[in-house]
């Protein structure tokens, strides 16, 4: 068939197109709420495209498409595509070496907050993440020791100032006990932070924000403020992971139109069951019955979650609170039997009955 006659043929649909080179080779996957107008843009001329985008149409001579009935589906796919294939011009999603971790590693009686490419699995530090981009979680990092000059060029305490001492950035952990006791309540509250158990640190932050403003330091209060939002991007992560981790089965629902939903069981990172069900004909037993299926039939992965998985838990979490669907959390103790009301309690708490 013509490329012409392929893009007209298009549905208005989601799903996962996948662009190809003149040797059939497939140099980058993408995903569209609306296939045809997605990968028509590519064939159509444009001057503002960016430069990677020109390269990437320059070398296109071809493509597939496969369907999905949600966007949901379309990302998650798209993903699944991205790491088997590894397309030339899909870049961001290639490696899970880019993934990176905070840790605040213990080393001769003192805490240091450092990054972090793996997590040694025997040691006693503490690790938060992954995070997807070093650069933000860099930036946060060195936006917490800026405000609390805790910024010390010394790896040890010793009897003399550090350098970092001299220009202001650090308070004096180097050499000063009291100064090395302030900084190890920081620490340890930047670990209660993390963990959502404390936000003093954030309150500090806010209040020393609204002291500059009120004293017409405009520069600083901007400062701090741009502190408090990287520092929010990192929680908002950690909010990710630790919901992602906790393991617990969810059963998300979404209208395709006026006569149809689709039901997605979800764990962890994976889908796990899904099926599209007719409004006025909903089997409320049949959804019991395979849900119990799924869930006897895998593993538990209990734990940290792995670089390997963080793709997928991003995208789930980010649909799981989006406007697209309704959801609820199944717990484990409700699976035990197809007979128990409980299941069926939860799920009419979603479907539209």
């Amino acid at each position: 068939m013509e490329l012409k006659e392929k893009l007209k043929n298009l549905p208005a649909s989601p799903g996962v197109y996948l662009l190809k080179d003149s040797s059939g080779q497939i140099i980058y996957v993408g995903k569209s709420k609306k296939l045809k107008n997605r990968v028509s843009s590519y064939f159509q001329h444009s001057k503002n495209r960016i430069g990677k985008v020109e390269k990437l149409v320059k070398h296109m001579k071809d493509f597939d498409f496969i369907l999905t009935d949600t966007e949901f589906e379309a990302l998650m796919l798209e993903c699944k595509l991205i790491k088997e294939i590894q397309p030339m011009y899909n870049r961001m999603m290639k490696a899970t070496k880019a993934y990176n971790y905070i840790v605040f590693r213990w080393q001769k009686g003192i805490y240091h907050m450092e990054i972090a490419n793996e997590i040694e699995k025997d040691d006693i530090h503490y690790y938060f993440g992954p995070f997807t981009s070093k650069g933000t979680v860099e930036k946060a990092i060195n936006a917490i020791k800026a405000f609390y000059q805790i910024d010390c060029s010394e790896t040890i305490p010793r009897n003399s100032p550090c350098l970092n001492f001299s220009i202001g950035k650090c308070v004096g952990i180097c050499f000063d006990p009291v100064a090395q006791e302030m900084y190890q309540q920081i620490i340890h509250r930047l670990i209660s932070l993390f963990k959502k158990n404390d936000t003093r640190i954030i309150e500090e932050m806010s209040a020393k924000m609204n002291e500059a403003s009120s004293n017409f330091e405009f520069e600083r209060a901007a400062e701090i403020r741009d502190t408090i939002t990287k520092v929010n991007r990192i929680l908002q992560t950690e909010t990710v992971v630790n919901f992602m981790k906790g393991n617990h089965p969810i059963v998300a629902l979404e209208y395709l139109d006026d006569f149809r939903i689709k039901l997605f069981l979800i764990r962890r990172n994976e889908i796990m069951f899904r099926q599209i069900y007719k409004v006025k004909h909903l089997d409320i037993q049949d959804m019991k019955r395979k849900i119990c299926t799924s869930l006897t039939r895998t593993n538990q992965h209990i734990g940290t979650l792995e670089k390997e998985e963080i793709d997928e838990a991003y995208i789930i979490y980010r649909y799981l609170n989006s406007n697209d669907c309704e959801y609820v959390v199944i717990e484990d103790e409700w699976v035990g039997s197809t007979e128990s009301g409980c299941l069926e309690n939860v799920l009419k708490r979603i479907l539209p009955i």
